[in-house]
Protein backbone atom coordinates (compact mmCIF):
# COMPACT_ATOMS: atom_id res chain seq x y z
CA UNK A 1 0.00 0.00 0.00
CA UNK A 2 1.62 3.56 -0.52
CA UNK A 3 2.25 5.48 2.33
CA UNK A 4 -1.08 7.88 2.50
CA UNK A 5 -2.70 4.64 2.90
CA UNK A 6 -0.49 3.94 5.55
CA UNK A 7 -0.65 7.04 7.24
CA UNK A 8 -5.02 6.78 7.51
CA UNK A 9 -5.57 3.84 8.88
CA UNK A 10 -7.08 2.16 11.50
CA UNK A 11 -5.37 0.65 14.47
CA UNK A 12 -7.19 -2.68 16.36
CA UNK A 13 -9.61 -2.83 18.56
CA UNK A 14 -11.82 -5.03 20.72
CA UNK A 15 -14.61 -5.29 22.93
CA UNK A 16 -14.94 -6.46 26.22
CA UNK A 17 -18.04 -7.28 28.74
CA UNK A 18 -18.39 -3.79 29.37
CA UNK A 19 -19.13 -2.49 26.08
CA UNK A 20 -21.39 -5.11 24.57
CA UNK A 21 -23.89 -2.34 24.95
CA UNK A 22 -22.69 -0.89 21.75
CA UNK A 23 -23.90 -3.81 19.49
CA UNK A 24 -27.13 -2.29 18.70
CA UNK A 25 -28.07 -0.70 15.20
CA UNK A 26 -31.24 -0.75 13.54
CA UNK A 27 -31.56 -2.03 10.20
CA UNK A 28 -31.04 1.42 7.69
CA UNK A 29 -27.98 2.21 9.95
CA UNK A 30 -26.83 -1.43 9.39
CA UNK A 31 -27.08 -1.02 5.85
CA UNK A 32 -25.11 2.18 5.61
CA UNK A 33 -22.24 1.15 7.70
CA UNK A 34 -21.72 -1.99 5.77
CA UNK A 35 -21.78 0.59 2.60
CA UNK A 36 -19.56 2.86 3.86
CA UNK A 37 -16.91 -0.55 5.40
CA UNK A 38 -17.03 -1.58 1.73
CA UNK A 39 -16.53 0.99 -0.29
CA UNK A 40 -13.49 1.79 1.65
CA UNK A 41 -12.23 -1.57 1.28
CA UNK A 42 -13.06 -1.11 -2.57
CA UNK A 43 -10.84 2.06 -2.32
CA UNK A 44 -7.78 0.47 -0.88
CA UNK A 45 -8.16 -1.98 -3.31
CA UNK A 46 -8.50 0.50 -6.35
CA UNK A 47 -4.87 1.59 -4.93
CA UNK A 48 -3.26 -1.20 -4.51
CA UNK A 49 -3.85 -2.31 -8.15
CA UNK A 50 -0.73 -0.16 -9.14
CA UNK A 51 1.11 -0.68 -6.27
CA UNK A 52 4.16 -3.44 -6.21
CA UNK A 53 3.39 -5.63 -3.88
CA UNK A 54 6.70 -5.96 -1.65
CA UNK A 55 4.93 -8.28 0.58
CA UNK A 56 4.18 -11.20 -1.58
CA UNK A 57 5.02 -14.06 1.12
CA UNK A 58 3.57 -12.58 3.96
CA UNK A 59 0.03 -12.60 1.97
CA UNK A 60 0.57 -15.59 -0.46
CA UNK A 61 -1.96 -17.57 1.78
CA UNK A 62 -4.42 -15.12 1.42
CA UNK A 63 -4.12 -14.95 -2.62
CA UNK A 64 -6.31 -16.11 -4.75
CA UNK A 65 -6.39 -17.18 -8.86
CA UNK A 66 -8.63 -15.12 -9.81
CA UNK A 67 -10.54 -12.36 -8.54
CA UNK A 68 -13.61 -13.52 -6.96
CA UNK A 69 -16.42 -12.49 -9.15
CA UNK A 70 -18.75 -12.13 -5.64
CA UNK A 71 -18.60 -7.91 -4.75
CA UNK A 72 -16.78 -7.06 -1.76
CA UNK A 73 -20.14 -5.10 -0.64
CA UNK A 74 -21.85 -8.85 -1.06
CA UNK A 75 -19.56 -10.74 0.11
CA UNK A 76 -19.57 -8.51 3.51
CA UNK A 77 -23.25 -8.60 3.85
CA UNK A 78 -23.58 -12.53 3.36
CA UNK A 79 -20.82 -13.72 5.78
CA UNK A 80 -23.19 -11.32 8.29
CA UNK A 81 -26.08 -12.40 7.41
CA UNK A 82 -25.15 -16.09 8.08
CA UNK A 83 -22.65 -15.34 11.39
CA UNK A 84 -25.90 -13.30 12.78
CA UNK A 85 -23.62 -10.75 14.58
CA UNK A 86 -23.70 -7.31 14.56
CA UNK A 87 -22.31 -4.90 11.86
CA UNK A 88 -19.99 -3.46 14.94
CA UNK A 89 -18.01 -6.69 14.46
CA UNK A 90 -17.18 -5.61 10.85
CA UNK A 91 -15.78 -2.17 12.05
CA UNK A 92 -13.40 -4.10 13.74
CA UNK A 93 -12.43 -6.56 11.38
CA UNK A 94 -12.23 -3.51 9.54
CA UNK A 95 -9.65 -1.59 11.88
CA UNK A 96 -7.66 -5.50 11.93
CA UNK A 97 -7.21 -5.56 8.07
CA UNK A 98 -6.00 -1.81 8.78
CA UNK A 99 -3.57 -2.53 11.35
CA UNK A 100 -2.22 -4.98 9.32
CA UNK A 101 -1.68 -3.58 6.34
CA UNK A 102 -0.42 -0.73 7.86
CA UNK A 103 2.25 -2.77 10.30
CA UNK A 104 3.50 -4.69 7.24
CA UNK A 105 2.46 -2.54 4.58
CA UNK A 106 0.79 -4.95 2.77
CA UNK A 107 -0.83 -4.17 -0.77
CA UNK A 108 -4.53 -4.98 -0.16
CA UNK A 109 -5.75 -6.08 -3.41
CA UNK A 110 -8.77 -7.78 -5.14
CA UNK A 111 -6.78 -11.17 -5.67
CA UNK A 112 -6.25 -10.89 -1.81
CA UNK A 113 -9.28 -9.02 -0.06
CA UNK A 114 -12.01 -11.38 0.19
CA UNK A 115 -9.70 -14.12 1.97
CA UNK A 116 -8.28 -11.06 4.54
CA UNK A 117 -11.79 -10.15 5.53
CA UNK A 118 -12.60 -13.62 6.14
CA UNK A 119 -9.79 -14.22 8.16
CA UNK A 120 -9.96 -10.59 10.07
CA UNK A 121 -14.12 -11.30 10.65
CA UNK A 122 -13.19 -14.92 11.82
CA UNK A 123 -10.96 -13.69 14.51
CA UNK A 124 -12.77 -10.78 15.62
CA UNK A 125 -16.11 -13.60 16.26
CA UNK A 126 -14.06 -15.82 17.86
CA UNK A 127 -12.84 -13.07 20.34
CA UNK A 128 -15.60 -11.13 20.78
CA UNK A 129 -18.57 -13.45 20.71
CA UNK A 130 -19.31 -16.29 23.38
CA UNK A 131 -20.67 -18.61 21.26
CA UNK A 132 -19.43 -19.50 18.06
CA UNK A 133 -20.45 -21.67 14.85
CA UNK A 134 -17.91 -24.75 14.00
CA UNK A 135 -15.11 -23.72 11.63
CA UNK A 136 -16.41 -26.00 9.06
CA UNK A 137 -19.49 -23.61 9.13
CA UNK A 138 -17.16 -20.79 8.83
CA UNK A 139 -15.53 -22.10 5.62
CA UNK A 140 -18.74 -22.78 3.89
CA UNK A 141 -19.94 -19.37 4.60
CA UNK A 142 -16.91 -17.93 3.35
CA UNK A 143 -16.80 -20.01 0.34
CA UNK A 144 -13.21 -22.15 1.28
CA UNK A 145 -11.96 -25.60 2.84
CA UNK A 146 -12.14 -26.20 6.66
CA UNK A 147 -8.36 -26.55 5.97
CA UNK A 148 -7.58 -23.06 4.27
CA UNK A 149 -10.03 -20.77 6.92
CA UNK A 150 -8.00 -22.62 9.63
CA UNK A 151 -4.70 -22.00 7.98
CA UNK A 152 -5.67 -18.34 7.27
CA UNK A 153 -7.11 -17.78 10.85
CA UNK A 154 -3.39 -18.61 11.56
CA UNK A 155 -1.96 -16.38 9.01
CA UNK A 156 -3.71 -13.57 9.89
CA UNK A 157 -3.10 -14.21 13.78
CA UNK A 158 0.80 -13.80 13.41
CA UNK A 159 0.26 -10.76 10.80
CA UNK A 160 -1.31 -8.72 13.67
CA UNK A 161 0.73 -10.26 16.42
CA UNK A 162 -2.18 -11.88 18.26
CA UNK A 163 -2.90 -8.04 19.27
CA UNK A 164 -6.90 -8.32 19.06
CA UNK A 165 -7.88 -6.19 22.47
CA UNK A 166 -8.51 -2.48 22.17
CA UNK A 167 -10.41 -0.01 24.46
CA UNK A 168 -14.14 1.12 24.02
CA UNK A 169 -12.99 4.56 23.40
CA UNK A 170 -10.94 3.75 21.01
CA UNK A 171 -13.71 1.73 19.18
CA UNK A 172 -15.84 4.48 19.53
CA UNK A 173 -13.18 6.92 17.85
CA UNK A 174 -13.01 4.70 14.80
CA UNK A 175 -17.16 4.07 14.98
CA UNK A 176 -18.05 7.74 14.56
CA UNK A 177 -15.30 8.49 12.18
CA UNK A 178 -16.85 5.98 10.04
CA UNK A 179 -20.66 6.87 10.25
CA UNK A 180 -19.59 10.69 9.81
CA UNK A 181 -18.55 9.71 6.01
CA UNK A 182 -20.99 10.22 2.91
CA UNK A 183 -20.88 8.45 0.37
CA UNK A 184 -24.22 9.39 -1.30
CA UNK A 185 -21.90 11.63 -4.01
CA UNK A 186 -18.90 9.77 -4.77
CA UNK A 187 -16.72 12.32 -5.76
CA UNK A 188 -16.81 13.65 -2.21
CA UNK A 189 -15.25 10.23 -0.81
CA UNK A 190 -11.52 10.82 -0.03
CA UNK A 191 -9.80 7.56 1.53
CA UNK A 192 -7.04 9.71 2.76
CA UNK A 193 -9.68 11.69 4.82
CA UNK A 194 -8.26 13.24 7.24
CA UNK A 195 -11.04 13.09 10.17
CA UNK A 196 -9.21 9.14 10.01
CA UNK A 197 -5.97 10.67 10.71
CA UNK A 198 -4.24 9.81 14.00
CA UNK A 199 -6.77 6.79 15.21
Amino acid sequence: MNENTNDSSLESLTLNNNNKSIINNNEKEKSRIIKIIAELIKSICEEGKSNKDDTLLLVKPFISKKIPSISIIDYIERLLKYSKVSDNLFIIALIYIDRISRKHKINLNYYNIHKIILASFICTIKFYEDECFPMNFYAKMGGITLKEINSLEYEFLNLIDFKLFVDNDLFEKYNNNLRSLDFDEEDDFDIYDDSLDGC
